[in-house]
Formats: structure tokens, sequence, C-alpha cells
């Protein structure tokens, strides 16, 4: 591995992070309601998942979800049909008063859990894990530590910038005010689950 080709993985990283999608309107939906620490752990099941498509792209993204056959089909519709019902649910609550709710290991395990399944829905994951990989590595000669190389460099830049946009969330809900805010988000994450759910449900 080297490292124009390390930088150039982590700049397409990057900007698939920066863009919008529905695992920022997880990360900002959770840390509005119960806090930094919970965003951060809808980031960390993003990563976690993101490990996994890695991994697959590694070993053949195409081959595996041919091996999986039904389960694969099974999974994808799962999750189309878990962010669509989770679109909804959101923007029920939006006219709601906001309540920060306390967190606790349960509710983390939540939060872990909600990024894993945004992340396993996710096209645009799959895509950059399945197509784009090897344009960046020789993935039939890639070694244990040039995948744990990797791994660093999507944590890095997963927590960096959803950290980044979780932080620019709390300066505005301040200026803003967190009834208003609080509605924006809610609806503009229910609105991006729904339309994430039906294009995955359709691809």
């Amino acid at each position: 591995m080297d490292i124009e080709s390390l930088l150039a993985f982590a700049l397409g990283t990057t900007l698939m992070a920066i863009s919008p999608g529905p695992g920022l309107a997880a990360v900002l939906s959770r840390s509005t309601v119960s806090g930094f620490l919970s965003g951060a752990m809808v980031v960390l099941g993003l990563v976690i998942i993101d490990f996994l498509f890695l991994g697959l792209a590694i070993i053949g993204l195409s081959a595996v979800a041919t091996f999986l056959g039904p389960l694969f089909q099974i999974v994808k519709y799962g999750a189309a049909l878990y962010l669509i019902w989770l679109g909804y649910q959101t923007i029920k609550a939006s006219g709601k008063p906001v309540t920060v709710a306390p967190a606790t290991a349960t509710s983390y395990m939540k939060d872990i859990g909600l990024g894993a399944i945004v992340t396993l829905g996710n096209p645009k994951a799959i895509l950059f894990y399945g197509a784009f990989l090897p344009t960046f590595f020789n993935v039939s000669h890639m070694r244990l530590v040039d995948f744990l190389v990797i791994c660093s460099v999507i944590t890095a830049i997963s927590f960096l910038v959803y950290g980044t946009y979780m932080l620019l969330a709390g300066s505005v809900q301040k200026i803003y005010g967190s009834t208003k805010l609080h509605k924006h988000i809610q609806q503009t994450t229910g609105v991006v689950f729904i339309g994430s759910g039906a294009v995955i449900a359709v691809r």
C-alpha cells in the first residue's frame, strides 16, 4: 500500500461522509435529542458496518452476495422497511416538545444499532466499498495490516466529519432555538429515511 493511494482513499471517504444521507440524518437526529455521545454511538454503528463492507469488498462483494442469495435480499428489504418505518415515526414525533432523554447503556446500544442498520441499507456505502475500493488498492494482495490501516482512516474521518456536524448543529441550536431546530432536523431526517428506504427497496 502506498501513501498516494491511501490519501486518495481518505479523500473519497471524506467526500462520502460529508455528503448528506441517512447516516448524517441519524447522527444529527440522535445528537439533537440525547446529546453528543448518543450521536457518537450512531457513528460507531456506521463505522462497524463500514468495516464489514470493507472486508466484503476485499474478498469480493459480488461473490458474497451471490453466495448469500435470498438472505442478502432479505437483509436489503428488511433495512428498507425499517428505514421507512423509522422515517414515519421521526416525522410523526417532530411536532412534539423537545425533551433531552438521559442516555443509558441500553440507549447507547440502540444508537449503535441504528447506525448499523442505516449503513447496512445504504446503497452509497455498498457501491463505494464494492466498486471504488479496487481503484485505490490492489485488494487481491491486501494484508491484515493494510486492512487495519484503512479501518483506522475510516474511523478517524467518520468521527471527525460527523463530530463537526454535531458541534455545528449544537451551535445553531443555541442561536436558532432548540424547538425549531429540532423540528426541522426531525422532519428532514424522516424524509431522508423514507427516501433512502424506497431507493433501497427498488434497487
